[in-house]
């Protein structure tokens, strides 16, 4: 043992003119090597779990208390058409649509083929450009839709944690086709961007069953909306309002109703969450998306794929805070019964 021990110690040190033992060259340079080895993998393994403890603590956040019992009763879906936005070959009939779950989440899972999402772009693009300045109709027209791509859901089933079904409250936005607005920064910028969260079939094989408990949605798809703005514009009827707002990460979820066509079925009562670190926030969106064979979706996206940049908000609109104002946009909407306040 000793002889051992002695031959592999001459082998990395060796003895100077003073008969003190000096490591070799390479023992040093190796030495060095493992200790930026074993730095990377501690500093990889610390961001993996930071990233994972976020992102895992997303979903769980969700307030899921109420069992789903019934069907829910939704409206009848309508002929939403936009011209030469489904990919050829693609297949439409969600039973065709295979999915994947991530190792992120068992619930939410990855569709196959990628193409589907596209059908999903469309009624992203719709919500992106009501953020930016678009009247509901003038977005709806833009598009090519024959009307708005939303319904008005009080509550919409997901799946649980615990494997069941967990009723969501949702709430929608003003549907007023006339009503206007704008999220945006200090500098009077788009601030909005949307990524994709995952999807699920909302039916369920039991037995030699199958359970349909999503109603008149065979598939949802749940989207982050990082609203970072710090102001919303509001106009209606010649009326302005600008309020402040808090950047905030909400949860919108989409239902496929058929022939490649999506219809918003509401934003998340909760979780809501505040945006505090917007470049860390951006990171996680973009894995995300990524994990999710997906990108984010902004401003420039829209550009780029449908040509619609964002309308210029009123001028002085940061001075536009007169409580009257809101008032008369308030019950602007309310003439609508089936209007709903900002």
């Amino acid at each position: 043992m000793k002889s051992l021990w002695k031959t592999i110690l001459d082998g990395l040190t060796y003895k100077d003119l003073a008969g003190k033992r000096q490591p070799r060259s390479y023992t040093i340079i190796t030495g060095l090597i493992l200790l930026l080895l074993l730095m990377a993998g501690s500093l990889a393994g610390l961001n993996r779990y930071l990233l994972m403890s976020r992102v895992l603590a997303t979903p769980v956040s969700v307030s899921l208390t109420t069992q789903a019992t019934e069907t829910v009763e939704t409206e009848p879906p309508a002929s939403i058409r936009p011209e030469d936005r489904t990919p050829y070959g693609c297949p439409t009939d969600s039973a065709d649509w295979s999915f994947t779950p991530t190792y992120i989440s068992e619930n939410y899972k990855v569709v196959q083929p990628a193409c589907v999402y596209q059908g999903l772009e469309n009624t992203i693009a719709w919500a992106l450009a009501v953020r930016e300045g678009y009247s509901r109709a003038e977005a709806t027209q833009q598009l090519g839709l024959t009307e708005m791509p939303m319904r008005q859901m009080k509550t919409v089933p997901i799946p649980a944690n615990a494997k069941g079904l967990a009723t969501v409250p949702v709430s929608f936005i003003p549907p007023n086709p006339d009503f206007t607005e704008w999220r945006i920064n200090e500098n009077g910028e788009a601030a909005v961007t949307y990524a994709l969260r995952g999807c699920f079939r909302t039916s369920t094989v039991v037995g030699n069953r199958l359970e349909i408990w999503g109603g008149d949605y065979p598939v949802i798809c749940i989207v982050m909306e990082d609203a970072e703005n710090t102001h919303i514009v509001y106009s209606l009827n010649g009326h302005t309002y600008t309020s402040t707002a808090t950047p905030t990460r909400s949860f919108l979820l989409f239902g496929y109703l058929s022939d490649g066509y999506w219809v918003w079925l509401g934003t998340q009562d909760d979780p809501k969450l505040e945006i505090t670190d917007p470049q860390a926030n951006a990171n996680e969106r973009l894995t995300i998306a990524t994990m999710y064979d997906s990108y984010p979706w902004d401003a420039k996206w829209m550009m780029n794929t449908y040509h619609l940049i964002m309308q210029p908000p009123p001028e002085n609109w940061q001075t536009m805070t007169d409580e009257n104002e809101k008032q008369a946009i308030l019950n602007g909407l309310s003439v609508n019964p089936n209007g709903a306040t900002p």
